[in-house]
């Protein structure tokens, strides 16, 4: 019987004579849904029910085509699919941009006061100095939180792309010792290094290895107690390969946890985020940015208050490869003043830059709209634009594609916005540098030097 082909409920709701009766008053129905086999199992179906008459007119029957479209069916739900995921990863692309761009931002004034105050420490009573160092250090904390959680997000997606060249393995270990200089101060900390490896030339990004290095480092000291002991030490092995070890003396690792410590967002213990905060991404970062440099990451200890060592391996270069490392950073004026346009729309942000840049000598003009940066630009009085890309009245791209028509006028990029998108964007607009908020500035001193040059 007709009824047969069509599925229980559609029977139930009248669906089969419904059929009938439009295909007798149209001539033909096209129609899709399930359709019941032979053996009771159901698949997707196009069925063209035809009316058939005779030579009165009269319907003498009808023929029915039925053609089995699982798999188109499949392969456009994998479509949407796809296509719902692609639109979905882009929102959070977007929206992690964003609220980078906002956490950011409040951070950069913070900083750069912070700065100021502890380059002037001179003219301030002593008992500030510490406060100044507290608040400078958990400033960047809380910027390297921010790296973290985008890292850890480019890194499950494949975003992260190593620019690879010749490092010095010991200079980037000491810059990385440099960066935690004050939190080890802070908890009065005796670190020994012995930087005992011949072979130290690797090939390797250098900023994402000095980033494992002091993930590591920051690591032994957040969980050493203050008086502690941290022991770096680096080696070349029968192979010459270059072996990174950083041994502590703090609260250990219970030896069931080891196997998950490199997880996104596991902690040794569940009461060690109560007790020494983070998210739980540093090592998991760096076993990542390790992996992609083809070496490897342990981690060993003999359980809670035994101390933990974290040992990483890599291939070295072969002897006399030259290698460039990450120059060892040089805090101070530059070589020579500067004319400096700062376009700035956050208030707090571009007073704070304006001011920590007039300290380290160079002359300042400030404006937060993209207008009066172009009127400023086309009067060829600046050296150096140092510009935010968001900004109320237009975008900083404008402003530098105005500065790289006069040829003469080197363009910084000052934003939040810190993805390889962003970042190759702003390269195309006519940026010669990318900075990211909060700004190192050391980092930002060491770029006006190679300007002014």
């Amino acid at each position: 019987h007709f009824t047969c082909f069509y599925t229980a409920d559609d029977v139930a709701a009248g669906k089969p004579q419904r059929n009938l009766r439009e295909a007798a008053r149209r001539g033909y129905i096209r129609d899709q849904g399930l359709r019941v086999r032979k053996d009771g199992s159901t698949f997707e179906a196009e069925v063209v029910i035809t009316a058939l008459r005779d030579g009165t007119g009269k319907i003498r029957g009808f023929s029915k085509v039925t053609r089995d479209i699982t798999d188109q069916i499949r392969a456009r739900e994998f479509e949407a699919e796809k296509i719902a995921a692609q639109k979905a990863s882009k929102a959070k692309d977007d929206f992690l941009a964003a609220l980078s761009h906002e956490l950011r931002t409040p951070l950069t004034p913070a900083l750069a006061a912070a700065t100021y105050l502890e380059d002037n420490a001179e003219k301030l009573p002593p008992e500030f100095a510490e406060d100044i160092e507290i608040i400078k250090r958990n400033v960047q904390l809380q910027a390297r939180l921010i790296d973290d959680l985008l890292d850890l997000t480019r890194i499950a997606r494949g975003k992260l792309h190593l620019e690879l060249e010749d490092c010095d393995a010991h200079t980037i270990i000491r810059n990385a010792l440099e960066t935690a200089q004050s939190a080890i101060a802070a908890k009065k900390l005796k670190v020994a290094t012995k930087l005992e490896a011949k072979e130290h030339h690797i090939r390797a990004d250098c900023i994402r290895l000095q980033q494992v290095f002091w993930n590591l480092i920051n690591n032994a000291v957040k969980f050493t107690s203050p008086g502690g002991e941290i022991t770096v030490r680096t080696f070349n092995d029968k192979q010459a390969r270059f072996h990174f070890e950083i041994v502590d003396t703090g609260i250990g690792i219970e030896p069931q946890r080891l196997a998950s410590l490199f997880q996104p967002f596991e902690q040794a213990d569940p009461s060690v985020t109560r007790q020494f905060g983070g998210l739980g991404l540093g090592l998991a970062i760096s076993k990542r940015l390790v992996d992609l440099h083809g070496g490897t990451i342990e981690a060993e200890s003999r359980g809670r208050s035994f101390g933990a060592t974290f040992k990483v391996t890599l291939d070295t270069l072969r002897e006399g490869a030259a290698a460039s490392g990450v120059k060892n950073r040089i805090a101070g004026k530059g070589s020579r003043p500067l004319r400096i346009l700062l376009v700035e729309d956050h208030q707090d942000t571009r007073r704070a830059l304006s001011r920590l840049l007039t300290h380290f000598g160079h002359c300042v003009v400030t404006t937060g709209t993209v207008a009066t940066a172009k009127q400023i630009v086309g009067s060829d009085q600046i050296d150096v634009l140092l510009c935010d890309i968001g900004l109320p009245d237009g975008s900083g791209y404008e402003v530098a594609a105005q500065a790289r028509a006069k040829r003469r006028i080197k363009a910084i990029a000052l934003t939040g916005f810190g993805t390889e998108r962003d970042v190759l964007r702003s390269k195309e607009a006519g940026f010669d540098f990318h900075l990211v908020k909060p700004v190192n500035f050391q980092e930002l001193q060491s770029v006006l030097d190679q300007l002014a040059a």
